[in-house]
């Protein structure tokens, strides 16, 4: 099983533990990343990247989450880790001319289902992406760890118009708080 590293409430690593462990009953503080990749279209409107967890995945499964959220690697920074898990969930290879921003630090803990719970330090990243840009994206999904892909606008999903799909609680809990909202918005009219 994989090790992800365990952190205390600053954000220093106080050891390691497997997956399975750090989700279970409260959780275990440990380090994450997430990733908002919008696409801002000639009319200057945002979509966002979501992605439909796949059924193996223990916390999550079948939900819909940002773009990425991925848990650190021990000896792994939080950039490595994104880069990493963007290719291994969507065979992204991550290019060095795309813009990338960290947004904030997010320290929360919310229940998900079966017992498991997520109890993170988030470091949330967003990447903006042109018209020029977007046209070499190419996805590949790993079906082990995604199922589908979706561009939502970014306005529908702040105001948690989805349809029929159904949203992680992190997500969830990040639509809700006004902080990070307003943190990615800024970084989009920059």
């Amino acid at each position: 099983m994989r090790q992800v590293n365990l952190v205390n409430d600053q954000d220093e690593i106080i050891g390691q533990t497997d997956l399975l462990d750090a989700h279970r009953g409260e959780g275990k503080k440990h380090q994450a990343i997430s990733l908002f990749l919008f696409h801002k279209k000639r009319n200057g409107e945002f979509e966002l990247l979501i992605q439909q967890r796949s059924n193996e995945k223990i916390v999550g499964a079948l939900e819909w989450a940002n773009t990425i959220c991925a848990n650190l690697l021990p000896g792994e920074n939080h950039l490595t880790c994104l880069k990493r898990r963007v290719f291994e969930e969507l065979g992204i290879r991550w290019q060095e001319e795309w813009p990338l921003e960290k947004t904030m630090i997010f320290d929360y803990q919310i229940p998900c289902e079966n017992g498991f719970c997520e109890n993170e330090i988030d470091h949330i990243f967003v990447s903006v992406l042109d018209e020029k840009l977007i046209s070499n994206l190419e996805i590949s999904l790993n079906p082990k760890e995604v199922v589908a892909t979706s561009w939502i606008d970014w306005n529908d999903l702040k105001l948690k118009k989805v349809g029929e799909k159904k949203i992680t609680p992190w997500l969830n809990l990040f639509l809700d708080s006004s902080e990070i909202i307003k943190k990615i918005d800024r970084m989009l009219i920059k």
